[in-house]
């Protein structure tokens, strides 16, 4: 799940130590990095989220919001790149577009129900510094009220689950949410960025593994916090929960089926489609209208994955 000493994913790394003669120059954060935020109906949050960003220069990339999303990011950071998508393209898609147009070595990634603050950015682009082959250097997310979540996975897992005990120091990790990342754009360009195929759900977990094959840590540092909000980056109606639970399925068995588990994402999507398709029969039955949503969800994309899998 995690490894306490920043190691094994380069030889520098040994022993949580780092050789002196190969540390980088600490970056700047008014010239090193770049903010990239997705939004899509994110008119509630997103004003928090560039306030509490230092100078620096950001790049949000709007997925065709209907609401005033994109007044509010003018209002707020006139000096930001905005970039409209015409329709909604996902979050890897318009994550991408957005990772496009960075001309700085490094790029903070975050979710626009996130705060990050100069303090938190300053520890994390020191730590590129001390971890030179770092592809990922992650903060610690915290909730509203200080309480932290850590999805963590195993080298050889494909789902993610929640941490128990936080180690006080930095630690590489196979696993960290694209909620709030400081990516190397060297690293991000080696791997090819987020695959288009996934709308959104899943799309942290295939970079991560992209990365780790690729031989560049992720590190997450303990001290730097990111408050997120969770749940919050867009309106919540039946149709975005209808989208949330569809992609979440869909993307986890496509991600598994791409890294080399397809038997067991078959197996899996076949169990999901009878235990959520049978449930939804129940909800109709009960004329629960909010569980025939989710539970329909989740059995129409199992069936998906199953039918563009016998193709």
């Amino acid at each position: 799940m995690y490894d306490k000493s920043p190691r094994s994913k380069s030889p520098e790394m040994a022993d949580g130590m780092v050789d002196a003669a190969r540390l980088r120059p600490i970056p700047d954060i008014s010239r090193d990095v770049t903010a990239i935020i997705v939004t899509y109906n994110s008119a509630e949050v997103i004003e928090p989220c560039l306030t509490s960003l230092p100078a620096i220069p950001c790049v949000v990339i709007d997925n065709a919001s209907n609401d005033d999303t994109c007044a509010v990011v003018r209002r707020t950071r006139s000096d930001a790149l905005l970039l409209r998508n015409d329709r909604n393209e996902g979050f890897g898609r318009a994550a991408n577009r957005g990772f496009e147009s960075v001309a700085t070595p490094y790029a903070l990634l975050l979710n626009p129900d996130t705060t990050c603050n100069a303090a938190a950015l300053d520890l994390l682009l020191h730590a590129t510094g001390e971890f030179p082959d770092a592809g990922i250097v992650a903060p610690l997310l915290t909730d509203s009220k200080g309480r932290h979540s850590l999805p963590v996975m195993g080298p050889n897992e494909r789902t993610h689950r929640p941490a128990g005990d936080i180690p006080a120091g930095p630690f590489c990790t196979w696993f960290v949410t694209a909620a709030a990342w400081l990516c190397a754009m060297n690293a991000w360009r080696h791997v090819g960025g987020f695959d288009p195929a996934i709308f959104m759900y899943g799309e942290d977990v295939d970079l991560c593994l992209r990365m780790s094959r690729a031989s560049r840590a992720m590190i997450v540092l303990p001290d730097a916090r990111v408050t997120h909000l969770g749940g919050r980056s867009s309106r919540m109606d039946r149709r975005v929960r209808w989208r949330k639970d569809w992609h979440m399925t869909w993307g986890h068995f496509y991600v598994m089926g791409k890294h080399g588990e397809a038997t067991r994402a078959r197996a899996e999507a076949r169990a999901h489609l009878l235990r959520y398709g049978l449930k939804t029969l129940l909800y109709v039955l009960l004329l629960n209208p909010k569980r025939v949503v989710g539970n329909f969800a989740r059995a129409s994309a199992a069936l998906t994955y199953l039918n563009r899998m016998s193709n």
